[in-house]
C-alpha cells in the first residue's frame, strides 16, 4: 500500500524557507523570546513558512493515499501535499529546536511533521503507520479551522503534558494503521 501513497515524482527535496521568514527567525534568536506570546508567534511563523514550502513543492496523494487519509477522518485529502526530506527540518531554528527538545520531541528520530495540509516525511521512514498518524494531524487541523488555531492548541498541549502525552498526539496514535 505504501508505494502508492504519493503520486509519481515524490522525490526527496531540500527545504528553502523564504528570506523574510529567516529574518523573523533571526529576530527571535536575538532574545525576543521572553514570553509565551513571543514563542507562540515564532512557532506560527515557522509553521506557516513550512506550510507554504510544502504546498509549493510537495507531491499530491495518489488515490490510495487519499483513501488512507479519508480512513482516519481527513475531510479534504486532495489538498494534502507531502514532501519527502532527508531530515525533517526542525533543527534549523534554535528557538524551535530548543522548544522541541524541552517537550521531548527530540528523544528519537523525527519521522514526520504536519502543518495543516502540508506534511514532511523523512526518507526511509515511509510507512502506512506514519502516513496515517500524520493524516490524523491533518484531520485535527481541519477541525480547528486554521493552522494558527491548531498550532496554538498543539503548543499548549506539548508544553502542558509533554510531547508523548499530549492529547492530540495520543489521538493520532490511536488512528495509526499498521
Amino acid at each position: 500500500m505504501l508505494a502508492g501513497v504519493l503520486e509519481r515524482g515524490g522525490a526527496t527535496k531540500s527545504v528553502a524557507i523564504r528570506r523574510d521568514d529567516r529574518e523573523e527567525m533571526a529576530l527571535a534568536r536575538r532574545g525576543r523570546m521572553n514570553n509565551y506570546q513571543n514563542v507562540r508567534t515564532a512557532v506560527n511563523r515557522w509553521a506557516q513558512g513550512h506550510y507554504r514550502a510544502i504546498q509549493d513543492s510537495g507531491t499530491e496523494l495518489s488515490d490510495a493515499g487519499v483513501d488512507l487519509a479519508r480512513s482516519v477522518g481527513v475531510l479534504e485529502p486532495t489538498h494534502i501535499r507531502v514532501m519527502l526530506v532527508d531530515q525533517v527540518p526542525i533543527m534549523e531554528d534554535p528557538v524551535i529546536s530548543c522548544l522541541a527538545k524541552s517537550v521531548g520531541m527530540l528523544n528519537g528520530t523525527i519521522m514526520g511533521m504536519t502543518f495543516g495540509h502540508s506534511i514532511y516525511i523523512a526518507s526511509g521512514f515511509e510507512s502506512t503507520r506514519l502516513y496515517s498518524h500524520e493524516f490524523r494531524h491533518v484531520y485535527q487541523y481541519e477541525t480547528f479551522g486554521s493552522l494558527e488555531a491548531f498550532m496554538e492548541e498543539y503548543l499548549h498541549q506539548v508544553l502542558t503534558f509533554g510531547y508523548s502525552k499530549a492529547p492530540l498526539e495520543l489521538d493520532a496514535k490511536e488512528f495509526e494503521i499498521e
